[in-house]
């Protein structure tokens, strides 16, 4: 109907315009995923060093490396800040792109103007096409906002998923009941022998009743003598 109430190229300049927005928005949107996703890594490599230097402090303290760690920490943050930087220009080019495709659209409607001088369109009809353009730009707007959240939520949780890909290196047996199922009972370990560099246990047995806790101590003998563990419930 459009297409005979008015010229042709309005049709032309409408469909061009819907098919430059789509093809704008769904390329900004990919480019700034990679710069999200740097971001994102770059923030989540801060806070591990961060987290890891708090955790082993004493180990930092012993060593001296309260600088070095600080300096591996702002680093990291510059580097999140320089890309968070990036981020919010690419949504302000994204943004700008999208009013400079539908205001080039909506100012190649001037052929509109030139048949109200020659009385072959009215005032009307140059505000019917305005109109048009407004109520196209909101869903275009729209779906375009919906589109680029979607994909930045994907890339903000993409940690998780490769988390939950992951399969256990510790799996359960066919048919092994569940922890809550399982009657209480003692614990006992026999024997129990630990050699690394040098023997530290040397056959150690012990029995823990349920709902109890066991304390262990090293008793000191004389040089000629071997010291003795000794284990008590609590």
């Amino acid at each position: 109907m459009f297409l005979f109430s008015f010229d042709w190229r309005y049709v032309l300049v409408v469909s061009l315009m819907i098919t430059a927005y789509m093809v704008f928005t769904t390329l900004a949107t990919n480019w700034r995923i990679s710069i999200r996703r740097s971001m994102n890594e770059s923030d989540t490599d801060a806070n591990t060093k961060a987290i890891d230097s708090l955790l082993n402090f004493e180990t930092v303290k012993y060593f001296g490396a309260e600088k070095r760690e600080a300096a591996r920490y702002d680093k990291s943050m510059e580097r999140y800040e320089r890309l968070s930087v990036r981020t919010y220009v690419s949504l302000a080019i994204l943004n700008a792109g999208q009013a400079v495709i539908f205001t080039t659209a909506s100012s190649r409607h001037h052929h509109v103007l030139v048949g109200i001088r020659s009385g072959r369109n009215t005032v009307g009809d140059f505000v019917l096409i305005n109109l048009m353009m407004l109520q196209l730009y909101q869903p275009l707007n729209f779906m375009g906002m919906v589109y680029r959240d979607i994909k930045q939520a994907i890339v903000d949780i993409e940690s998780m998923f490769s988390i939950l890909e992951q399969n256990p290196e510790i799996q359960d047996r066919p048919g092994a009941p569940p922890l809550s199922s399982a009657k209480r009972g003692p614990l006992r370990e026999r024997r129990v022998q630990l050699r690394p560099a040098r023997k530290i246990l040397r056959g150690v047995s012990f029995e823990a009743p349920a709902e109890r806790r066991l304390r262990s101590s090293v008793r000191r003998a004389p040089a000629n003598r071997r010291s003795r563990a000794a284990v008590s419930l609590l």
